[in-house]
């Protein structure tokens, strides 16, 4: 059993801490709420502002999942920037510094084209993808890192799509002339497989295993928006019909580091029975999309 402290306990944050429960280790928190997770030990604080409480046992990997207060270069900094490098120095000195997941975003890309991958270096043209690259040299000068980089993570909660198919569908009902949205690639992974990747990746870490310093976290199945929109409009009954060109702009994104968890067995294991092996529960919008949609 290890001690593994969780940073940031939001959806993603909670769900990692409860899956690090459920194989057996020892589970720390910090969160600004005080409200606790059953059965993770919380350390509730404010981690830009407030004198740091750690816990008193070793922390054998950190895991850090936050989350900006604002969409803004403050909010970016403060979550990305401040409240990590304290946690970081708080812990050093109180113990040598452990593993670290970081969670980062395939922002760092900026709006590069065509395929992108772990080996694709970024571009990023926004303040927050320039502010994540930067939190992402900066924490893994302090110690052992694995970043990762998810694409659009969706899933219960994160629902966006649903609602703009049916927005669109009543407005273009409405009125046919009304403006659609323009083609373009689009990348997504279900929260679920998020959960699992980061898990996997803090057993590798864990069973003193070789773990590469960037993670792309995205399903391999990049597609247009309009096809996503169409086909969960069709699922719930709703007429919309989209422009679904061979030809438009945006990434391709694929995880050459998930490819090759999931190539290397032909025989899935449960979940983070065995570090090594791995698949992926929704492996592209349909399958990950479906349990959410409700017919109309």
């Amino acid at each position: 059993m290890a001690h593994i402290l969780v940073a940031g306990l939001g959806g993603l944050g909670g769900a990692v801490a409860r899956r690090f429960l459920a194989d057996g280790h020892q589970v720390s928190g910090i969160r600004r709420q005080t409200i606790s997770i059953a059965g993770v030990d919380l350390y509730p604080q404010d981690l830009i502002n407030d004198p740091l409480v750690l816990p008193p046992d070793q922390i054998d990997l950190l895991c850090i999942v936050l989350t900006p207060a604002q969409r803004s270069v403050e909010g970016y900094q403060n979550a990305f920037l401040t409240a990590p490098t304290r946690l970081l120095d708080a812990i050093a000195a109180q113990q040598p510094l452990p593993p670290l997941i970081f969670v980062s975003s395939t922002a760092v890309y900026g709006q590069l084209s065509g395929w992108v991958s772990e080996q694709t270096p970024p571009k990023p043209d926004q303040f927050n993808g320039r502010i994540l690259l930067a939190a992402e040299e900066e924490l893994s000068l302090r110690t052992l890192t694995t970043v990762v980089r998810f694409s659009g993570i969706y899933g219960p909660g994160r629902e966006r799509m649903l609602t703009m198919a049916r927005t669109l569908s009543e407005q273009l009902q409405a009125d046919p002339q009304a403006s659609q949205p323009e083609p373009a690639w689009t990348n997504r992974i279900h929260v679920d497989d998020c959960v699992s990747l980061l898990s996997v990746v803090g057993e590798r870490w864990l069973a003193g295993e070789m773990v590469p310093p960037l993670v792309i976290g995205t399903d391999n199945m990049p597609c247009l928006n309009t096809t996503v929109l169409n086909w969960i409009a069709q699922q719930q009954g709703l007429n919309l019909a989209l422009a679904e060109p061979d030809i438009a702009p945006g990434k391709r994104i694929r995880s050459d580091y998930l490819s090759n968890l999931i190539n290397s067995t032909n025989e899935p294991a449960p979940n983070n029975k065995d570090s090594k092996r791995f698949t992926l529960r929704y492996p592209d919008f349909r399958a990950g999309y479906r349990p959410l949609i409700s017919p109309a």
